[in-house]
């Protein structure tokens, strides 16, 4: 592995860090508070080229590769992870799916519009009865002539409010299960289709979460994404691309955890000199940055592998798990070592202990990170 970054990359992520700290950071604050979407920030990522990393130059993209993308990801989420959240998903989960099972026509209609900020899509598998386990999804399409008739109900997903279309997961015949789930688009606009925002969230509170409700929503067959009975494919394709993106945007918030915990050990004084005198604080800043520097080196061999076209879900499961788990070691350390000053959102550091906690439980939780990889180590399934 060539552990030096190219000019191209290293540019892309000197340029993110440039716009991030002048247009993230200085409201991520008041976005939090608001649980307010960062629209105008994600039509400046348009302009700036970052929504187009991963879509190829014939639809308007710069056909760059997953460790840029990754290095953008990692900066972005230095400033906010929400932000990044909302960056990440709008190539994972929207543009690539469509790129790889999507007709021609369809990569057209929604492609070129992603890459330039006009369209933002949401991707829907998760029910109320339907977690980790996918294939349990109730929600089914009916086939009418030409036409596809959707009913069911979607949950904690991403962009659900603000989304022009969505992309959904559906069974299209009950009785052969997993087998014949199916994967649709359906535009914002479709007779039936109707959203509501979920509101209160712990963590990531800037980023859009919501209820989608599908009540005889009637397509045609030209919106179905793929092949009918590939709906779990594109789906686990999907999601796998965004637990690297998770995974890495976890390495961000735990190195902002690391600085903020070095300059507040520098300027706070107790027992006439500064805390960063103790031992214990400067043996928490250490794990910290041992555990810092094992995430990232995770994420970039991650998008190495990527980049390469070689397996890697194995890789791909330890490197969330490890990446997510230590960001939030990270952030409650940060709290305590801020002490009541952490417990406030006068300091960043409660923020990112808030939304570390979010992936431990989206893009597959860590209990399934681990049972993945005990699958690999094993050769047994813990479940089936």
């Amino acid at each position: 592995m060539d552990f030096e970054f190219t000019k191209e990359q290293s540019m892309f992520r000197d340029m993110t860090r440039e716009f991030s700290l002048r247009d993230v950071l200085p409201s991520a604050r008041e976005r939090d508070r608001e649980e307010k979407y960062p629209s105008e920030i994600m039509k400046k990522m348009a302009s700036q080229g970052l929504l187009s990393i991963k879509i190829p130059k014939e639809y308007g993209g710069l056909s760059l590769d997953w460790m840029t993308l990754g290095l953008v990801m990692e900066q972005i989420s230095y400033f906010d992870y929400s932000v990044g959240i909302s960056f990440l998903t709008q190539t994972t989960l929207q543009a690539i799916p469509i790129l790889a099972y999507g007709s021609d026509v369809q990569k057209k209609k929604y492609v070129p519009a992603i890459a330039r900020g006009e369209k933002l899509g949401s991707h829907a598998a998760v029910e109320p009865n339907a977690g980790s386990d996918a294939t349990a999804i109730e929600t089914r399409a009916v086939a009418d002539g030409n036409e596809w008739v959707i009913n069911g109900n979607k949950t904690w997903i991403t962009n659900a409010t603000v989304a022009n279309f969505t992309i959904v997961l559906a069974q299209t015949n009950k009785d052969r299960g997993p087998k014949h789930i199916t994967t649709f688009i359906v535009d914002r606009d479709t007779p039936g289709f109707s959203t509501v925002k979920i509101k209160n969230k712990l963590g990531i509170r800037s980023t859009d979460t919501g209820q989608l409700f599908f009540r005889d929503c009637r397509i045609p067959d030209a919106n179905r994404l793929g092949p009918i009975g590939m709906g779990m494919r594109v789906c686990l394709g999907a999601v796998e691309n965004t637990r690297f993106g998770i995974a890495i945007g976890a390495v961000g918030v735990l190195q902002a955890c690391i600085d903020a915990c070095v300059k507040y050990s520098q300027e706070r004084s107790q027992f006439g000199k500064p805390i960063g005198n103790f031992q214990l604080v400067q043996e928490k800043i250490a794990e910290m940055v041992v555990d810092c520097e094992a995430a990232r080196w995770l994420a970039y061999r991650l998008a190495y592998l990527k980049d390469k076209g070689v397996p890697h879900s194995r890789e791909t499961a330890i490197t969330k798990y490890f990446c997510t788990e230590a960001a939030l070691r990270a952030a409650r350390a940060a709290i305590e070592l801020h002490g009541a000053y952490g417990y406030t959102d006068d300091f960043p550091v409660e923020r990112y202990y808030r939304d570390m906690i979010s992936p431990l439980i989206f893009g597959g939780t860590s209990n399934i990170q681990k049972l993945t990889i005990g699958n690999f180590a094993t050769g047994i399934k813990a479940f089936s």
